[in-house]
């Protein structure tokens, strides 16, 4: 895989390339199959699965079952630069009130992404837990999580540089690029992680096209979706939670939160439900589908093919990734 570099602001159409590797015949996907009450579907088959690669039907080559009763990785990471100062404290109040009843955390870590585009660790991946006492402490850090969100907020607090606030004539190109590079930095230091891992990102989130000079807009959707792609090929699930548009002290850019969880196979929420969001995403790890479908020759052409998976069987709902690089190998 070729080298990540986020587009620079004043270049925001130069997207990574994602290099093309020894032609692979299959792509393969994961499905999350719930009936009408949002129970796991465990039951089904190959024959129940319909694939459709820019609307046209695919060869489902095996579809095979994945349960397990062991905790999934789970990083939350709330965005500070993306939101307003307005708007942070009721967002803070209610994660320090979802966090703090989580009955255990051992495989939750949680970061914040600040003012300045940097990562900032409150609960961080690799956390000493080799001794059966660190291991409680570590299973158990959010009985602390109270003082230990305020005392981030207050070392956070003041990193804001002229050229990320909100009403900076820069500011929108200049975090949607600070933005990229946390998350893939997030992606990063996340793939080495064994097992299921999935990101709760806690945002107002990023616009999907940019107001250029005059009536023109930059389009940020391939950038998006190439960033979705390394967070899939990473073996990352994201997930999303925004405030819901009830709160009009913040900007809300839902649709660049949809292109990034949909490349993925994860899902947007309309809250900042965390108990709600962690408990779903824990589910989805628990037990899923592993689909593997043949596109045709032709279809590696390089672009972006928009995929939707069906279920025949009525009253089963699929979740799965929405879309692919059509780069063979990748």
């Amino acid at each position: 895989m070729a080298s990540f570099r986020w587009p620079a602001v004043l270049c925001l159409g130069a997207a990574f390339a994602l290099q093309a590797q020894p032609p692979a015949r299959n792509v393969d996907l994961r499905a999350v199959a719930v009936d009408s009450a949002g129970q796991p579907v465990p039951d089904l088959t190959a024959s129940d699965f319909k694939v459709y690669d820019n609307g046209s039907p695919q060869k489902i080559v095996s579809v095979h079952l994945n349960q397990t009763d062991g905790p999934s990785a789970l990083v939350i990471l709330f965005d500070l630069l993306n939101s307003s100062f307005s708007s942070r404290g009721e967002i803070w109040e209610v994660m320090k009130r979802s966090l703090a009843h989580l009955p255990s955390a051992g495989n939750l870590y949680l970061y914040l992404l600040v003012d300045d585009g940097s990562l900032y660790p409150v609960h961080p991946l690799g956390s000493p837990e080799g001794a059966a006492d660190a291991k409680a402490a570590g299973a158990n850090w959010v009985e602390n999580i109270v003082p230990e969100l305020d005392d981030a907020m207050k070392k956070t607090s003041q990193l804001r540089p002229q050229d990320l606030r909100r009403d900076s004539p820069v500011g929108i190109s200049a975090r949607f690029n600070a933005t990229g590079r946390a998350l893939d930095e997030m992606r990063a230091r996340m793939a080495p992680l064994a097992g299921t891992k999935e990101l709760l990102w806690v945002t107002y989130g990023i616009p999907s096209t940019i107001p250029q000079v005059g009536h023109e807009y930059w389009d940020g959707v391939p950038t998006l979706r190439q960033l979705g792609t390394r967070f899939r090929q990473s073996g990352i699930v994201m997930y999303s939670a925004d405030p819901g548009m009830n709160l009009a002290r913040g900007v809300l850019e839902r649709d660049g939160l949809e292109i990034l969880t949909g490349v993925t196979g994860g899902r947007t929420f309309a809250n900042v439900d965390l108990s709600r969001a962690i408990a779903q995403a824990e589910s989805d790890a628990r037990t899923n589908y592993s689909v593997e479908f043949e596109p045709s020759g032709h279809s590696w052409d390089g672009k972006f093919h928009k995929l939707r998976v069906a279920v025949a069987r009525k009253g089963v709902h699929v979740q799965s990734e929405n879309g692919y690089f059509a780069i063979a190998g990748s």
